[in-house]
Parts: structure tokens; C-alpha cells; sequence
């Protein structure tokens, strides 16, 4: 018998370029999405790759996308200061829609933005290029402890009244309604 030939390494991440076929659609969406949203980053330069073969984390969470500032060596080897990884099998599902697409991309973009002087001007390296920098998410906070204790601090409540302002568009049609947990975290009977 002969040696069974060792499998070719996957690989996982591809820069998608911005004027392929069907690969453009992403381009379009972010560009738009900034357009609309991302005056900040209009200088900006994102790259955009395709993250493949994702699983779902010890918590069940499936990575949709990423952004990622390019680090000072990146940026020696190719000019963009972030690339957006999209989720490939997610973005190419049927179930997610354009405007699914469209939220992804404005979330990913919300991390990218301008770093700033103690004046509030863009920040500068010393060849004169802008800084920028990743910005965390508005809250970070588990469903658990807003089921007991409710919208307990300002970033809950700014949250919850932005959900309840949207609760009748088109992205909520497709969400379950969770059953009430009580105090202890367990599910109590729907009345």
C-alpha cells in the first residue's frame, strides 16, 4: 500500500476584491452603509476578506463579522487601515437577506473609527497618515442578568428604548419570542 497523501492546509481567510463578480456585492453594501452612516470614515481604507469554515463557540455564538484595525507592519504591505471579515457561508445563506447584510456591515463599520487628539483633531503618524482605532460595543451585558434586574444602568436604557423604537421593522418578523426567566435564570410558564 502506498502512503495516503497528506490533505492540502485549508485556507480560511480571502481578500475579496472590490470590483469581482459576485464578490461586489459586499463593496456595494459597505459603501453604502458608510455613505449613510460612517462620515467619519470616509478616508478611510477597508478591505473587506471572506472568513470560512466558522463554528459556533463554546457559548453557541456564531462569528457573522469582524473589523479589524491593520497593524503599522500590515499597512507596510498592503494600504488599508481595517478589513472586515464577513462569515462566507452566513453572508451566502439564503436566510440572510440584504438587509441582514446591510446591519451586519453598519455594525462592523460602528467599530472602525478616528483616533483623536486631547483637542478632538484626527490623530497623525509621522508620515501624516490618519490613526485609527477599534471602538467596543455600546453595552456588554448577559440577557440573564436583564431578565432579573432589567434596563439597571443608562447604556441598557439607551439600548432597550433604540429596540423598542425599531420593534416593528422587518429584521424583528424573524425573531422567537424567549420564554420569561425568573430570578433563579429559569424558564418560567408563558401566561
Amino acid at each position: 500500500m502506498g502512503k495516503k497523501e497528506p490533505k492540502p492546509k485549508a485556507v480560511n481567510f480571502i481578500l475579496i476584491p472590490p470590483d469581482a463578480k459576485p464578490e461586489k456585492e459586499p463593496y456595494t453594501i459597505m459603501r453604502e452603509a458608510r455613505d449613510r452612516w460612517h462620515e467619519n470614515l470616509r478616508a478611510a481604507r477597508i478591505a473587506l476578506a471572506w472568513r470560512k469554515g466558522l463554528k459556533r463557540d463554546k457559548d453557541g455564538l456564531l462569528m457573522l463579522g469582524k473589523c479589524i484595525k491593520v497593524s503599522d507592519l500590515q499597512k507596510e504591505l498592503r494600504e488599508f487601515d481595517f478589513i472586515i471579515l464577513l462569515n462566507k457561508e452566513v453572508w451566502e445563506a439564503p436566510s440572510f437577506t440584504p438587509e441582514k447584510k446591510q446591519a451586519l456591515l453598519d455594525h462592523e463599520l460602528c467599530h472602525a473609527d478616528v483616533a483623536l487628539d486631547k483637542d478632538f483633531e484626527p490623530k497623525l503618524d509621522e508620515r501624516g497618515r490618519r490613526i485609527w482605532r477599534i471602538r467596543k460595543h455600546d453595552i456588554e451585558e448577559f440577557r440573564a442578568v436583564v431578565r432579573r434586574h432589567g434596563c439597571y444602568k443608562r447604556d441598557l436604557e439607551e439600548f432597550a428604548k433604540a429596540l423598542l423604537h425599531k420593534k416593528d421593522q422587518p429584521l424583528f418578523a424573524s425573531l422567537e419570542v424567549e420564554k420569561p426567566v425568573d430570578k433563579q435564570g429559569k424558564t418560567s410558564p408563558v401566561h
